[in-house]
């Protein structure tokens, strides 16, 4: 598949972009993003109360829980979790491109990939997300010590237990941190090609892999950019949004201690949404420019002369 060079300020035009995409449907939109977090967050849940189960039920017999059948149950259910990302974020994507076409489209279509061949070949991205995970934490290891990650979980778990930790340093900080974004930025910048490549271009597994590297490498200043203005702008206003939580449980709590705490999750909520939509609509146009790919034509409805 050709890829086209795109100049560095491209990364700017996706920005400024992706602000607007809401802008013509954002109720299904919007809508869309918070049904992909709350699925997440009900698989997720669901996975916690039955670990949660487990422990509860091994304490009940007087047990302590057995960490084997913990395990044996948590990684399938992790697995699960981690295959159903993908799809959806490409169903967040596909519920983006119906809207910037103008074509009708509702939040619930982001579900929409689990109903065709191509939506749901992208769960075994959620594999390549394992793998990922395991080769970076291995160069990670590599680099830094082992030392220094077994002492970091303990004084993660001295801090779990009330106490004071003393935070390691590792070995080779600054390799690390050069280490950890390029790691990243290779790791993030395949899977959100990939997702549009296999969705709507119609590419294999290996193909859109192998794609998404390569765009990730021919157009790295214009990626980098979207990508830095990106964490810019969200660090910023997650500053902002955390003072309105906050203020807002304060009002909602002199009112009603469950009122506060309803109002922070939703004012949370609504912005991890918001967030979405963009790093999300980000991918989408630079898919679609990086591949010259033309928006699709609105759906035209009656007769035409």
């Amino acid at each position: 598949m050709d890829i086209r060079d795109l100049p560095a300020s491209q990364g700017l035009v996706w920005f400024r972009q992706a602000i607007d995409l809401g802008a013509k449907n954002p109720r299904a939109v919007f809508g869309a993003s918070v049904l992909a977090i709350a699925a997440l967050y009900a698989a997720a849940l669901a996975l916690a109360l039955i670990m949660a189960a487990l422990v509860v039920g091994g304490k009940a017999e007087g047990k302590t829980p057995d960490l084997g059948l913990m395990m044996a149950v948590a990684l399938p259910l992790t697995l699960a979790v981690m295959l159903l990302v993908p799809v959806l974020l490409g169903g967040l994507m596909h519920v983006i491109r119906e809207t910037e076409a103008g074509r009708p489209v509702r939040a619930r279509d982001v579900f929409a990939p689990l109903r065709s061949a191509h939506g749901r070949k992208l769960a075994w991205l959620g594999l390549v997300q394992v793998v990922l995970a395991v080769l970076g934490g291995a160069l990670m290891v590599a680099v830094a010590g082992s030392d220094y990650w077994s002492d970091y979980l303990q004084a993660m778990h001295v801090a779990m237990q009330g106490g004071t930790p003393t935070i390691p340093q590792p070995q080779n900080s600054g390799l690390l941190f050069v280490v950890q974004l390029v790691f990243n930025y290779f790791s993030y910048g395949m899977m959100l090609f990939a997702i549009p490549l296999m969705l709507f271009s119609g590419d294999s597994l290996t193909g859109a892999l192998r794609d998404s590297l390569r765009a990730s490498v021919r157009n790295v200043g214009a990626n980098l950019l979207a990508g830095l203005l990106f964490i810019g702008a969200l660090v910023v206003a997650a500053i902002v949004v955390a003072l309105v939580a906050t203020l807002l449980a304060l009002i909602g709590g002199a009112i009603h201690p469950l009122l506060g705490t309803v109002l922070m999750l939703f004012t949370m909520f609504g912005f991890a949404a918001v967030v979405l939509v963009l790093v999300v609509g980000a991918a989408y146009l630079a898919w679609r420019d990086t591949f010259g790919i033309a928006p699709s034509p609105p759906q035209v409805h009656g007769f035409e002369a």
